[in-house]
């Protein structure tokens, strides 16, 4: 019985041992096979989740250099990095954060938090700050629903 391998779309005969095989045996369709895997049980255990982070996390404590030392050995790939980079700072949907762009002065804001546009990847807000008049009497902290102390505030 021929099958279509899920990687490469090539036919092959399954092993008799996995009759619901779906990978052919080339070594590119094996390590999409184990990507798609790992991709599956990282989204679905967040023991196997929590183990892979700290494997990372040690492994960057034991090879802390590693960066360095590959661009080191390898500078052309390091400015052709950069140069990415530049591009895509200039290109046209660019939303950089800068911390020094912000000329809001000191003072009291409430921040209501709109849903998230269809390129945002849930990692970041899209909000509406609006200053709350210290004077009013009718100011609410949006957080506790309750009067905020205005004699904790400075004018």
């Amino acid at each position: 019985m021929t099958r279509h391998c899920t990687s490469c779309g090539k036919p092959f005969e399954p092993r008799p041992q996995t009759p619901n095989q779906t990978f052919c045996s080339l070594p590119d369709c094996q390590r999409a096979r184990k990507r798609q895997w790992q991709r599956a049980k990282f989204q679905s255990d967040p023991d196997y989740r929590i183990n892979q982070r700290a494997a990372q996390q040690a492994w960057a404590q034991r090879n802390q250099d590693y960066w360095r030392n590959y661009r080191e050995a390898r500078p052309e790939c390091a400015q052709r990095n950069r140069e990415q980079q530049r591009s895509r700072d200039r290109g046209p949907n660019v939303d950089l954060a800068k911390m020094d762009v912000c000329d809001l002065p000191t003072g009291l804001y409430r921040i209501t938090q709109y849903p998230a546009s269809p390129r945002e990847n849930g990692d970041s807000w899209v909000v509406e700050i609006t200053p709350v008049c210290v004077t009013c009497p009718c100011k609410m902290d949006v957080s506790r629903e309750d009067l905020i102390d205005t004699s904790a505030i400075r004018p």
